[in-house]
């Protein structure tokens, strides 16, 4: 970005080890920006972690009901793909941390090793060395190091490989783009999902163990 030296916490080969010297931002207020600024913040570095909202904290990314019948009965019954991809987004706990990161995290801020910046962006800049001074609507705040904890896009992962196969095998997906399956996760002939291709059957615990078990348990059934 701008000659400036960001990275994401996702990206291949990445590394806290690899964070350059000098006060580090950290962009995103979810478990992994939590995990991530209280790691670098116990190895002695300065780390402002910027958050467009309060702290979330959640156990789960979704609630417990969503792993039995509680939730998932009404779930399974919805036909209407549209309305199933409303109900996932509105039971995901997005951008929340556990109890456990929350209150490591809480510590370090109270030492002062980790601050917390909040507001709405509005600019940044690329100064000497790789670093970034943010601009935000409460303030402004340099790094030399700047790591995006931003998360992933809502798009269907899987990028040309599954595009393809949607293509080339007439697969059926919903308006978001993503598979439409029966119930034991089948695609096509002999082709099955697990993870989030699954979540517009499996729900919101798709994309965690939860939701690994449940489509292992699906495509072992269909066997």
């Amino acid at each position: 970005m701008f000659g400036a030296r960001v990275d994401h916490v996702f990206e291949p080969g990445f590394s806290p080890d690899q964070v350059s010297d000098g006060p580090v931002l950290v962009v995103g207020g979810g478990i992994s920006g939590g995990q991530l600024a209280a790691s670098l913040a116990s190895a002695g570095r300065v780390v402002r972690l910027w958050v467009r909202h309060a702290l979330r904290v959640h156990q789960f990314d979704s609630d417990p009901g969503w792993i039995g019948p509680r939730y998932m009965a009404g779930f399974s019954l919805e036909k209407d793909m549209a309305k199933r991809r409303e109900t996932i987004a509105a039971a995901r706990h997005r951008g929340s941390m556990p109890i456990d990161v929350a209150e490591e995290l809480g510590t370090h801020i109270k030492a002062g090793r980790v601050t917390l910046i909040g507001g709405d962006f509005e600019a940044a800049q690329a100064i000497a060395e790789g670093g970034l001074v943010l601009r935000t609507s409460t303030g402004s705040w340099g790094a030399a190091h700047t790591v995006l904890c931003t998360g992933f896009a809502p798009t269907r992962p899987g990028g040309a490989l599954v595009d393809g196969l949607v293509a080339d095998l007439g697969l059926r997906c919903a308006g978001c783009g993503y598979p439409i399956t029966d119930a034991m996760l089948q695609w096509g002939p002999g082709l099955f999902v697990m993870g989030p291709l699954a979540e517009l059957e499996l729900g919101p615990t798709a994309r965690n163990i939860t939701g690994a078990r449940a489509g292992a348990a699906r495509i072992a059934r269909a066997a």
